[in-house]
């Protein structure tokens, strides 16, 4: 069987990773749809969808994921219900299960006639992408903790974590 795996991954933490390994133990192919694809440089979203699949792609190799087995691909799409999974269809290799921790994308995938899996959160508490992000933005380096080495060395190299702390700034933020 084929899973389907769809996130915004920004950024790609070491809880996807979990999940990752958690699917690939279940499923014999993993499909990994960056979402949100044409989002990007904004505090929600600061990576584009390159960068995003650089950084999945990496943490994959680094974790010596056999690659074979794993499709990645970046959509561009907004999500408006049930237009959201004839989009996701479109540009999809075939998949036998969508899996995510994100209610409005399991209902809409189970109304339309989906099999649908609830992710595991694997210390949700830690690795979590906005929680990710507010370290990056308070220059903490914890963040570093919370992602594949790969991914923090992609963000630096790229000057990511700069880019996050310059979109979150605002006009009423000192320079």
């Amino acid at each position: 069987m084929r899973a389907l795996f769809p996130g915004r991954f920004q950024p790609f933490h070491l809880g996807h990773l979990q999940v990752v390994k958690w699917l690939l133990d279940r499923y014999e192919e993993l499909i990994i749809m960056i979402g949100s694809g044409q989002e990007s440089h904004s505090p929600y979203n600061p990576f584009t969808a390159g960068e995003r699949l650089v950084m999945v792609k990496e943490s994959l190799a680094e974790t010596g994921i056999d690659l074979r087995k794993v499709v990645i691909f970046p959509v561009m799409e907004s999500f408006t219900s049930k237009n959201w999974i004839r989009i996701v269809e479109m540009y999809s290799p075939h998949f036998d299960v969508i899996i995510s921790g994100n209610p409005l994308v399991y209902t809409v995938a189970k109304e339309a006639g989906y099999m649908v899996e609830r992710v595991p959160m694997f210390n949700r508490d830690i690795y979590n992408a906005t929680r990710i992000r507010k370290l990056i933005m308070e220059n903490d380096l914890k963040w570093m903790e919370c992602v594949p080495k790969s991914v923090s060395q992609f963000i630096r190299d790229i000057k990511g974590d700069e880019r996050i702390r310059d979109v979150t700034k605002n006009d009423y933020t000192e320079d």
